[in-house]
């Protein structure tokens, strides 16, 4: 179910309310009134030719892959793969929806190539369905058999390899429970358009639910601990950390200001995640750096220190990071807790920057470097 999984985060789905349900046979008392309204509003659900919705008519298998694919707004996908059905083929209204559920692993033909359009559908298969595709936390057994015995005077009757599936589909709270029997799970009952209607209102609920947390997430910047930068300026989305700020790397392979030289690479990392004030993620510590040495200079005993000046760029799933300008040099500030410090260990003039293999390096910021927080994008 991993396709479905991928695709249920990204359901977008819209009502028309300009439309209006005028079902003969359903009240606005009816104890699926509201779902049915509102699953044929967004043109989900129909009736039958002669207006009726008949609620406690069965669904079938052929109903069933037309209104969940509606619900997922797959109508339109690419089909991966072409299936050859010995009792189903272009010409049945349900086709484009048969072939595309069963793409999507929602419904599966039988092993001898029949489909069974007509044959009706079980509570089961349906909350076995739901279950599948929704995110949910792994729990035990126990708490499954919990959840359900709280719930259900038909515990007993409720299967062993069923309970921690249908305990899921509990704490998800997506259960179509229809009175009287509220307490009955009748997971081997067929289930009727009434219950399909109150099903998928409870996945199409909870796919706006994925939605909004996707956005919010998406638009929100990632909250981390590290080495925190404290003069940074900030404008809408973009932070902007001050030219002559020292950041901590660590250097992979070897570099000297006297033995390397300019357009020589070699790779690095940020020795923790850096962050700003709030805790906001500016750079992560899984970025693999690309370094490129720009400019070298080579110590001068007691005249001058060995430095080089380079480039850096990366590249992971979440940020890219790219042309930050720094000078390494032979006096460099120490990390002190969790703050970078000005101050520093002096070390005779004339010294010869060369760093080994896993060595950690304090690179001053030539210029200011902008990050969107959102993006973790680098601006030029």
């Amino acid at each position: 179910m991993k396709k479905i999984l991928t695709l249920i985060i990204g359901i977008i789905i819209t009502i028309n309310a300009a439309n209006s349900m005028e079902y003969p046979d359903i009240s606005p008392n009816f104890w699926a009134y509201k779902q049915i309204e509102e699953l044929t509003d967004a043109g989900i659900v129909i009736g039958y030719p002669d207006i009726r919705f008949l609620p406690d008519k069965y669904i079938n298998r052929a109903e069933y892959a037309d209104v969940v694919i509606k619900v997922l707004k797959q109508e339109d996908i690419l089909i991966d793969k072409m299936y050859s059905l010995e009792d189903v083929d272009a010409s049945h209204w349900a086709w484009k929806y048969i072939i595309r559920a069963i793409n999507l692993d929602i419904i599966k033909p039988a092993d001898n190539g029949y489909f069974y359009p007509d044959n009706y559908v079980t509570r089961s298969d349906v909350i076995t369905f739901l279950v599948n595709i929704l995110k949910s936390e792994e729990i035990t057994k126990a708490e499954a058999i919990k959840a359900l015995q709280n719930a259900y005077t038909d515990f007993d009757s409720i299967p062993d390899w069923f309970k921690v599936t249908a305990g899921k589909a509990e704490v998800l709270n997506v259960i179509a429970k229809e009175p009287p029997r509220e307490q009955y799970l009748d997971y081997d009952k067929y289930v009727t358009r009434a219950q399909m209607a109150v099903f998928m209102a409870n996945l199409k609920h909870i796919a706006e639910s994925y939605e909004k947390e996707r956005i919010q997430k998406e638009t929100s910047p990632k909250i981390s601990e590290g080495i925190v930068i404290e003069n940074v300026l900030q404008y809408d989305d973009v932070i902007t950390i001050p030219a002559k700020t020292v950041l901590p790397i660590m250097i992979t392979g070897q570099i000297s200001s006297n033995e390397s030289f300019p357009g020589e690479m070699f790779r690095a990392k940020f020795v923790n995640n850096i962050v700003d004030y709030e805790h906001r993620l500016l750079f992560s510590k899984d970025i693999i750096l690309i370094g490129k040495i720009l400019d070298t200079t080579k110590s001068k005993y007691f005249l001058k220190n060995g430095e080089i000046i380079f480039e850096l760029s990366g590249l992971n799933n979440e940020n890219f990071l790219t042309r930050i300008l720094a000078v390494a040099e032979c006096e460099a500030p120490k990390l002190e807790g969790n703050k970078l410090k000005s101050a520093a260990d002096k070390v005779l003039k004339g010294k010869n920057f060369k760093l080994k293999d896993g060595q950690i390096v304090y690179i001053k910021l030539f210029k200011p470097v902008r990050v969107n927080i959102i993006t973790g994008e680098v601006l030029d």
